[in-house]
């Protein structure tokens, strides 16, 4: 099964207001065991979201031009989540804050940090243009994801220039102007043209304000483990055949392998 983005809250949510709520909503119809991927942007390097109940905190912060920072944070939805209302906190602060949360489909088995694996994460701050970081997914069905904020209610777009797949918008851009500095969320989703495989680079032209981009897997499964068979099971297998001969001479060759191992 394939990771596909499904859908984006009904709305994000921004305040600026000292002990304003945070509380971004879920998609309108949440089933069980979709993906929930919240994306949480912050004016300022001081001031850090509570993680909801029931979410994970699965990277960040990370820190947009030594001035804004973002974060994400994941759950495996309980199919009770409609429209529900995500509660990042209400911090005596006046800087902006702003959240969006989007959902995706394709999940098989694993816990959160199984499908949204830590290593995956990667970002990169620009002080004008979104820039797009470098994802490898390892498992076929694996879904590169790019979270971006600006610090402005600029248009977003589609990245170009990336290599390896095609990143594409996956909404419209959650944008805002009631607060001060302005924001903008953006999702785009892309399936490496190898897959699994890597993308790499790629930009969008904006209005030139400062931006970050998170980028990461999202994965059905986690990848099968390496076989694990018993490198000598064959040789049991032919020494059975053989009968009591076959053994003897199995474990000559086990005893000379052990006295090489021992003299080196």
């Amino acid at each position: 099964m394939a990771i596909a983005f499904k859908s984006a809250g009904v709305t994000g949510a921004a305040t600026e207001a000292s002990g304003g709520a945070l509380s971004p909503l879920c998609p309108l119809v949440v089933d069980a065991n979709d993906i929930l991927i919240a994306h949480c942007g912050y004016e300022g390097t001081t001031t850090t979201p509570d993680t909801p109940a029931g979410w994970t905190l699965l990277a960040g912060p990370y820190t947009i031009e030594s001035a804004h920072r973002h974060w994400i944070f994941g759950k495996i939805a309980a199919g009770t989540e409609d429209a529900a209302a995500v509660p990042f906190g209400t911090p005596a602060v006046t800087t902006m804050r702003t959240a969006r949360v989007y959902s995706f489909s394709g999940w098989v088995s694993g816990t959160i940090t199984d499908v949204v694996p830590a290593v995956s994460f990667a970002h990169l701050s620009h002080a004008t243009d979104p820039q797009m970081p470098t994802v490898t997914t390892t498992i076929a069905g694996g879904l590169a994801v790019a979270c971006t904020f600006q610090v402005d209610d600029n248009a977003q777009a589609s990245a170009t220039g990336e290599s390896g797949g095609d990143w594409v918008e996956a909404v419209a851009e959650y944008t805002q102007a009631a607060t001060t500095p302005d924001s903008a969320l953006h999702l785009q989703t892309c399936t490496p043209t190898a897959d699994p495989g890597t993308v790499s680079g790629g930009t969008v032209a904006t209005a030139n304000d400062p931006c970050g981009v998170i980028a990461f897997e999202i994965r059905p499964s986690v990848p099968a483990a390496p076989s694990t068979k018993n490198r000598y099971s064959g040789g049991f297998a032919a020494a059975k055949r053989m009968g009591r001969m076959g053994f003897a001479l199995l474990a000559s060759a086990a005893s000379v392998l052990v006295g090489k191992r021992k003299a080196a």
